[in-house]
């Protein structure tokens, strides 16, 4: 992985790229508070039909995936529909900066990357939110956990490399000031008791073990049981988490807690 994504110098010279990112730098570094910051980035994003972006964790220490919100204009409605219907369990964007520091858009990821049926649908009814296309800058932190800055729009990305570099810039720009901030995610909540004690430690285990994609068979192996006793854990699992599917199950833990996402 190369250390650093660079931007050509002379993409600078050019206004709608160099007005923009200047003006924005100097609010992020005079700026008192995140209100004052992020109008004065959506202020400029607005002039490219940007009306929602937010800066979230992608990934926590141990490279798993979160969408943990730290800031940011959200879409309100689509955020809850996302957390919602679990989509961080399949939105493979939140890891997709793990192996990169490059920026991507969803079209440019979806024509580049084999994306699940899971994906597919998160696309799908984001499109029915009125989200066609989004930006998607991963932003690598000292420990290890990486953060993303994702800016979504109402059509389609043109993929011209001044905007794009315009919005590489301020998406790093949005993230300093962040920091500058001490803004950080927030801690996920504890379970209550009552939902630490739904399931055993080993059906927590399957389930997680499910989530990180592995079949019954490969968690037998992992966890030196049979294939059989791990079906027998996940239907159990089904049954006191009351969903029909182990897919389900997942989602379902993922948002009571017992899992991590």
């Amino acid at each position: 992985m190369r250390d650093t994504a660079t931007i050509p110098v002379a993409l600078l010279d050019e206004a709608v790229v160099a007005e923009p990112v200047f003006r924005f730098a100097e609010a992020s570094q005079t700026s008192d508070t995140l209100d004052q910051i992020d109008d004065a980035l959506l202020d400029i994003v607005s002039g490219y039909g940007i009306g929602h972006f937010v800066l979230y964790q992608a990934t926590d220490r141990g490279r798993r995936p979160t969408g943990a919100r730290i800031a940011g204009p959200i879409h309100r409605d689509w955020r809850k529909h996302y957390v919602d219907n679990g989509f961080a369990n399949h939105d493979k964007l939140l890891s997709h900066g793990l192996t990169t520091v490059e920026p991507t858009t969803w079209t440019k990821f979806q024509a580049e990357t084999p994306i699940s049926d899971g994906q597919k649908v998160m696309f799908d009814e984001a499109r029915s939110f009125g989200l066609q296309d989004g930006f998607y800058l991963p932003i690598h932190q000292p420990d290890g956990s990486m953060h993303g800055v994702s800016m979504m729009v109402p059509h389609k990305l043109e993929a011209d490399s001044r905007l794009l570099s315009a919005l590489h810039m301020l998406a790093i720009y949005y993230s300093i000031a962040a920091n500058r901030l001490g803004l950080s995610p927030p801690e996920p909540p504890s379970p209550p008791e009552a939902s630490r004690s739904l399931l055993t430690p080993r059906q927590r285990q399957c389930l997680q073990w499910v989530r990180a994609g592995k079949s019954s068979w490969e968690i037998g192996e992992i966890m030196s049981l049979s294939e059989h006793t791990i079906n027998e854990h996940l239907g159990e699992a089904r049954r006191r988490l009351n969903v029909h599917t182990t897919t389900q199950a997942v989602i379902e833990a993922a948002l009571r807690g017992l899992i991590h996402i």
